[in-house]
């Protein structure tokens, strides 16, 4: 019996001491979104807690996380002076029996005076409105007794010219009231709207499902710990574009890099540091089964439209300049300049990543957020590029070299030309010191023109008989202008005919100034001229020739 006792004496101390040992302390922390990486689909949410603990179990709850996040995309990691091991973490949630009245009527109390502010201006509308029935009665009727008066008694110049100044000052004054007027209904409207989006997030669905993730350690070594907690969220999305400034007395271009960044995650990111990746963490990265590849007989069928949609594809640009011809001086001046305002571009596996410098603050209303990369000055040797036969206009490009740390990607770019802006071209991938061409428009100030001087056809009769060949002769001008203030480069580009049937025989008669290259690319007839212009000069060429084949037979081609 004396031994019983003694047993469960020192069961219980054991129970009693492992209860102790495995006891944790529940601390709620308050956490702060230090950084965002934003991926072209989604963006990876990275939230900090400060703290300071000493050794034992605990369970750190980060609370009232807003967006929907991928479970499986949760994180943890750790840093600071204390020891500890992460035990585990999950996400947790709770449905909320109520949602933030407070909030919810301050949204409301927003809106209604926004709505009173539109009431307002309305009314006021209509009293612009009014007066400009007046004046414009007031206008009608000395339109009207003005020339009365002049055939019984002539107006004095004075009462004339304040009845004039009246009518101008006060219709302007109208019209740019109920302009204004119109305007500041249209801000509010869309402040309305803006109110009527965040009063869904916190009182819709979505906000009535409280989220919290709750992180397990084990400090070994009391200390500071920055525990941080990522996870992937939708909603979020960036893509480049650029803008290309041309300085043709310096012989530069000035290549800006910019991020366009939109978020509707339900929370605004504050002050945080900013990563743009190409990566794609959505898409799976196993490749996906291959299939058989099966033929058989035609059978004419249906396409769906989800099909056609998918055979679609955008128009290619022509490529005007040649990649094999060296282009002297082009490369990259000083690579980035002020390294401090833009970006730090660097690999991470088969992804680029770019850290801004500066923190962003992006709010969760969809709205575009332009945020700086990356600028070079590219050296370039600017040159024209021209079909006349496909588009009456002079393209500006010129062959450059990115810098050697910095990679470009696929986007839009704005085109300046002498800080006017002129419209939009694009870029392919571009890697770290790779030349390329870049296209900046269509530049008004080299005119260029293909005109057809002549078409005669010869069906010669011979006793009578129509001969059974057919002759057709064709005359052509092409004629460039320089009106630019210094000498410019252009290549000129023409397709002559080239018969496919042996019946189809085409010969060149005159060519008043020979090509420099004929099968350009090995492209069969297209013909190119390297002109060098100065400032006013035009140059014209002139070639002609004809296309024999049998009289009954149909060329297709020929215009």
């Amino acid at each position: 019996m004396k031994r019983a006792k003694i047993f469960l004496a020192i069961f219980a101390l054991v129970f009693f001491a492992s209860s102790i040992a495995w006891a944790q302390d529940t601390l709620d922390v308050r956490s702060d979104i230090s950084e965002v990486t934003i991926y072209p689909d989604s963006a990876l949410i990275s939230r900090l807690a400060n703290l300071k603990l000493s050794p034992g179990d605990y369970k750190i709850i980060f609370g009232d996380i807003i967006p929907q996040i991928d479970e499986n995309s949760l994180r943890v990691s750790s840093g600071g002076s204390a020891e500890l091991k992460i035990l585990g973490a999950q996400l947790k949630k709770e449905f909320l029996k109520e949602v933030p009245q407070e909030e919810v009527k301050k949204l409301q109390d927003q809106i209604q005076e926004f709505r009173d502010q539109i009431r307002s201006l309305e009314d006021l509308k209509r009293v612009l409105a009014e007066n400009r029935k007046f004046l414009d009665s007031v206008r009608l009727f000395s339109g009207d007794q003005i020339p009365k008066d002049l055939v019984t008694r002539m107006p004095p110049a004075k009462e004339l010219e304040e009845t004039l100044k009246f009518l101008d000052r006060n219709l302007q004054d109208n019209y740019s009231g109920i302009q204004q007027n119109e305007i500041e209904i249209r801000d509010i409207y869309k402040e309305i709207d803006l109110l009527n989006r965040k009063l869904s997030q916190i009182s819709g669905p979505a906000r009535k499902q409280k989220r919290s993730i709750e992180v397990e350690i084990e400090v070994e070594k009391a200390g500071e710990v920055e525990l941080v907690v990522s996870f992937l969220v939708y909603g979020a999305s960036w893509q480049p574009i650029y803008d290309a400034r041309a300085d043709f007395q310096k012989a530069e271009v000035e290549l800006v890099s910019f991020g366009i960044i939109r978020q509707n995650t339900g929370e605004d990111w504050n002050d945080v540091n900013m990563v743009l990746s190409t990566a794609k963490p959505t898409i799976g990265g196993r490749m996906p089964y291959v299939n058989p590849w099966f033929i058989r007989p035609y059978q004419p069928e249906v396409f769906k439209v989800q099909e056609k949609a998918e055979l679609r594809r955008g128009a290619l640009q022509f490529e005007a300049f040649d990649a094999a011809a060296p282009v002297e001086g082009a490369m990259a001046l000083s690579g980035m300049i002020d390294k401090n305002i833009y970006a730090t571009s660097e690999e991470k596996g088969i992804a680029v990543v770019y850290r801004l410098p500066r923190k962003a603050k992006i709010k969760s209303d969809g709205t575009e957020h332009k945020l700086a990369i990356s600028t070079q000055v590219l050296k370039a040797d600017f040159e024209y590029s021209s079909v006349p036969r496909l588009a009456p206009y002079a393209y500006l490009g010129s062959k450059v070299t990115n810098a050697k740390d910095l990679q470009l990607l696929a986007g839009r770019v704005n085109i300046f030309l002498e800080g006017d802006y002129v419209g939009t071209s694009s870029i392919d991938n571009i890697g770290p010191g790779e030349e390329f061409d870049l296209y900046l428009g269509v530049d008004e100030s080299v005119k260029v023109k293909r005109q057809q001087i002549k078409k005669t056809i010869d069906q010669t009769l011979v006793a009578g008989i129509p001969s059974p060949k057919k002759i057709t002769t064709y005359e052509y001008k092409l004629s460039i202008e320089n009106y630019k203030s210094k000498d410019i480069l252009v290549k000129l580009f023409e397709a002559i005919p080239v018969s496919e049937d042996d019946r189809i025989k085409v010969k060149i008669l005159k060519v008043s100034q020979g090509p420099q290259q004929k099968d350009w690319k090995d492209r069969k007839g297209v013909w190119l001229w390297d002109l060098e212009l100065a400032p006013k000069q035009k140059l014209e060429i002139f070639y002609s020739f004809s296309v024999e084949h049998p009289r009954n037979m149909q060329v297709e081609g020929l215009y």
